[in-house]
């Protein structure tokens, strides 16, 4: 697996999230799209937003993203080698479809959400690996993040109306993500869901992931509802255990 470069680390170190380009193709994200609605086909009476848990389970292809090679080897150099999998859900948006306000932010308000450099090392608390389905470009709106919060030091001096989407700010950035691209980021990044815009839908699917001794999940995988599992994304559902994960994934 290869492990991130000089520059990748600055602009994580620096922003607080970073994109990595074309993990899968168009025809994949659109094979995905296929899966999903047979899965979880949309009702009459469903709203602009849609959010549903436990997408590792529609079918092994989205159980494959756990541990995807071309995104593992970022999850292990930001969380540490014995991560493990919290939980995962997808957002599908429609054009006027609202949803959150700003959130996130350094240790203050929930105590899962850090980040830490020591040493040439960084280290982060929850942490998501967000899978563009669909073109999530400049203005369609979708994530939103303000760059380099994860660092701050005045959390609490953020705006309330800036965080509720009242007032515009030149530091509040949406990343364009192309159909393919994923972006990671850490918790503690003041982040949040702006109003979609675009004429197609936005679909996204999150992935997130904890160091070996905390959890933000309500309830731990069944593993027996993954009867085709590998034993690394076994591993990886792990519940929060220092035994569990004692194991570490493959290094380069």
């Amino acid at each position: 697996m290869g492990a991130m470069t000089d520059e990748e680390k600055f602009q994580f170190d620096l922003q607080g999230y970073l994109v990595i380009r074309n993990v899968l193709s168009k025809e994949e994200c659109a094979e995905l799209s296929v899966l999903a609605d047979s899965v979880w086909p949309e009702e009459a009476e469903d709203e602009l937003f849609r959010r549903t848990e436990d997408i590792s389970r529609w079918h092994p292809r989205f159980l494959d993203l756990i541990d995807h090679p071309k995104v593992l080897p970022y999850l292990v150099e930001l969380i540490g080698s014995r991560l493990r999998i919290d939980h995962d859900y997808c957002i599908f948006m429609k054009a006027g479809a609202v949803r959150n306000a700003l959130h996130g932010g350094p240790r203050i308000f929930e105590t899962d959400h850090w980040y830490h450099y020591s040493d040439g090392t960084m280290r982060n608390g929850l942490t998501v690996a967000t899978w563009a389905l669909t073109d999530a470009c400049v203005g369609h709106g979708g994530f939103v993040c303000v760059p380099g919060s994860h660092k701050t030091n005045f959390l609490r001096a953020f705006p309330d109306d800036v965080r509720r989407f009242e007032r515009t700010t030149d530091y509040v950035v949406q990343p364009e993500l192309l159909a393919g691209d994923v972006l990671i980021f850490t918790e503690a990044l003041i982040h949040g869901t702006s109003a979609w815009t675009a004429d197609h839908e936005r679909r996204t699917l999150l992935y997130k992931y904890s160091p070996p001794h905390s959890t933000w999940r309500k309830r731990p995988f069944d593993v027996t509802a993954y009867p085709d599992a590998t034993e690394q994304q076994l591993r990886l559902m792990a519940p929060p255990s220092v035994e569990a994960h004692k194991r570490v994934l493959d290094q380069p």
